[in-house]
């Protein structure tokens, strides 16, 4: 396929060794570090040696056609490791590295994927390898791995390096699946997939060498990867990146790192357009110059109108073009993308639908917003060969336009199927009409076609997305269940409901009445529960037994228990509602006074009170009704809203406090009396090294990090 600025290669190996020769000295990847000014950068040619002397070290070791596990925090060596696996013709299976904090959930996923893929390599950086292998190196899929740290190796190992030969149809690595619905599935994404979505994606979207990429999202996620990462590679255009925990500590930086480095294109899903939005101050704003930016992706979750005109309208004030922002839909399955909106269209298209006629699969368009009608986001059309249908999921006939039914998928772009799975391989991409056309990829979502444009209208499998991350009911719905003896067994139904911040978690569940001495108790339980999951619920309700919608069979139905909750038609025992978040003077730098002023024995009861309101105010709660003894997962408080509370708390106390210390410290009063008793001992912060702030400001960075990816997980 011809390209004014892409070579005509079949691989990732040759598209690299391309750029090395003909560009090798041109600044290919730049990784921002956490620090202002603290930067990074890679050549092509740096690049390509460093992969060379991977690929080296593999071959070394007989590793072609050997599956590789990559364990690594961002940055550029997981660059290095990536196509240093592709240089040996080895398989990557990108993973997160275990969170420390969360091993019981983390680890679990990491053997299944070894056990799946039969990993032979694990390939990290010093500092994950340090704190992984240990965890790792008795479970049964580890024992006979073989370990590298990337950053210490020897870059001149490149001079032994082979070319692998490969051809368009070999694989370029496994991309596993969340896991959040079943075990872990590795889509096997070949080169002539990822060369072919190169040149898909590329259409339309306005690259030249002269494009800059600014990217926060994880390689590890598809779009991540092969828009954020991939796609500069493909027309030889600067690559700047951020970690997501950066991003989650100050969203401001991604919009003002598209201003310093003159960014171009940059992908989002909806809520860090929301976040963006919400945590970047008018002052902020005014320093920045986005008249640079031509295209802001939105997509992998929900698409949002409320939040991308909050968006639009705070960084106008900087010049951002009216027309940046655009609507996209992609999944693994796919390499990355299915569909596009149409660039330099302004506004952004959305429908508004008729909610009722919209439970009924039919879509019946309202000339503008209603009171509970829907508003939905165009997805676009697809390009080059990808083709889509909307099928019935039952009898697998085609559906007119404005009929809701699953979204198939049809192209070079949809990927071999999964690693060692050929009955999900078969059910998932091999599926035909009813009139013997095909083959397709099923993906799950419901959508319908109006005006030849794609709509998404929710999952067919009950699939919730908070915050980019795919859950199953099931997983909630056991997780609840499981933290108090009142809640019956086998009786709870979990659902998303829409807000404008995106989707939201709803929870219903059936009590034992006789069980039921203080549904506080119960609430924070649930709440404890699905805190350990990431999660901040919206609305939690309590039934008598017997009063959830089931069919004869006994199967629950989630969607009339959402409908029957709407219209205040459930026997509800007992309710609780998040509250809205709201102002309070713990948010203002006066809420705690300067603790050198006051007595060591009054520092713990005053750092109680203004951490009790601050967390109040994070929850929308009183101050009164907080209890410092309450653990904080019992309060409500997600992984976001988290490491907000304490890194709030340690701005107003002019400290680097890690997000660490909430597993460590779990209440407010327990908090309190560490921070006292480290301010009494460490002295004023003024008398504090740098060592010791940057190494606490190091943690907190990861603890974020790892907080967000737990977010983002499979967008």
């Amino acid at each position: 396929m011809e390209h004014p600025y892409a070579p005509s290669v079949g691989t990732l190996v040759e598209l690299l060794r391309y750029r090395a020769t003909v560009q090798g000295d041109r600044s290919a990847y730049t990784f921002l570090g956490q620090n202002p000014g603290a930067h990074e950068t890679w050549t092509y040619a740096e690049l390509d040696e460093r992969a060379r002397a991977v690929g080296a070290w593999l071959q070394a070791r007989d590793g072609r056609g050997a599956r590789v596990m990559l364990l690594f925090e961002e940055g550029l060596d997981y660059l290095a490791a990536l196509f240093g696996c592709m240089y040996a013709g080895a398989l990557a299976c990108p993973c997160h590295p275990p969170d420390p904090n969360r091993l019981q959930r983390t680890l679990p996923r990491l053997q299944q994927i070894a056990k799946d893929a039969s990993v032979r390599f694990v390939l990290s950086s010093s500092m994950i390898q340090e704190g992984a292998q240990p965890h790792l190196a008795s479970i049964p899929s580890f024992e006979q791995a073989t370990w590298l740290a990337v950053d210490t190796l020897d870059p001149h190992l490149a001079q032994g390096w082979t070319d692998p030969e490969l051809q368009a149809e070999d694989l370029a690595y496994l991309q596993y699946t969340s896991g959040s619905t079943s075990t872990p599935k590795g889509v096997m994404i070949s080169h002539h997939n990822l060369i072919h979505q190169l040149h898909d994606f590329d259409t339309g979207y306005a690259h030249d060498p002269d494009s800059v990429m600014v990217s926060w999202l994880p390689a590890t996620h598809d779009l991540g990867l092969v828009y954020g990462r991939l796609m500069p590679l493909f027309i030889g255009f600067r690559c700047v990146f951020l970690s997501p925990g950066s991003f989650m500590r100050r969203p401001a930086r991604w919009m003002q790192a598209m201003s310093e480095w003159r960014g171009t294109h940059s992908p989002s899903p909806n809520f860090g357009y929301e976040v963006a939005a919400s945590k970047t101050s008018p002052e902020e704003v005014a320093s920045l110059d986005l008249s640079c930016v031509r295209v802001l992706l939105n997509g992998a979750e929900p698409i949002r109108q409320a939040s991308e005109q909050k968006f639009t309208t705070l960084f106008a004030a900087a010049g951002l073009p009216n027309t940046a922002l655009t609507h996209a839909m992609g999944m693994s399955e796919a390499t990355a993308k299915v569909m596009t909106e149409p660039i330099d269209r302004y506004p952004p298209k959305f429908l508004h639908v008729d909610a009722e006629a919209y439970e009924r699969n039919e879509v019946r368009i309202l000339s503008g917003p209603e009171p509970g009608c829907l508003t939905i986001a165009s997805c676009g059309s697809t390009l080059l060969d990808t083709r889509c249908v909307i099928a019935d999921p039952e009898t697998f006939h085609g559906l007119p336009e404005c009929h809701v039914g699953e979204l198939w998928v049809h192209g070079t772009t949809v990927a071999q199927g999964y690693w060692n799975q050929p009955e999900n391989t078969a059910a998932t991409f091999h599926a035909t009409l009813q009139d013997g056309d095909g083959p397709f990829l099923r993906t799950g979502d419901l959508a319908f076609i109006h005006e030849g444009e794609i709509y998404l209208a929710g999952r067919l499998k009950d699939v919730i997305i908070l915050r980019g991350q795919n859950h199953h009911p099931h997983d909630l719905e056991w997780a609840a269940l499981a933290s108090h003896p009142a809640l019956r067994p086998n009786c709870a139904a979990a659902f998303g409901q829409a807000t404008p911040e995106g989707e939201r978690l709803v929870l219903v569940a059936e009590v034992y009445p006789d069980r039921l001495e203080d549904p506080e108790d119960v609430f924070g339980a649930i709440r404890g529960a699905l805190t350990d999951l990431g999660i901040a619920p919206l609305t939690l309700a309590l039934l008598e037994p017997r009063a959830l919608p089931k069919t004869s069979s006994g199967k629950l139905q989630r969607n009339l228990t959402r409908t029957l909750l709407a219209q205040d038609a459930l026997p509800l025992l007992h309710r609780w509602d998040r509250p809205e978040a709201r102002p309070s003077e713990a948010a203002s730098p006066s809420w705690m006074p300067n603790l050198e002023e006051v007595a060591p024995h009054q520092r713990v009861r005053l750092l109680e009170d203004g951490m009790m309101r601050l967390a109040a105010s994070l929850l929308g709660l009183d101050p009164e009704d907080m209890d410092p003894d309450r653990p904080f997962r019992e309060l409500g408080l997600d992984s976001v809203t988290a490491v907000e509370l304490v890194e709030t708390v340690g701005q107003q106390l002019n400290q680097s406090l890690s997000a660490t210390l909430l597993f460590d410290h779990p209440t407010i009063g327990a908090l309190a009396t560490f921070i006292a008793d480290q301010y009494s001992a460490a002295g004023s912060p003024s008398k504090r090294t740098p060592e010791t702030t940057q190494d606490v400001e190091q943690m907190s960075e990861e603890e974020a990090e790892a907080a967000l990816l737990r977010e983002l997980d499979e967008l």
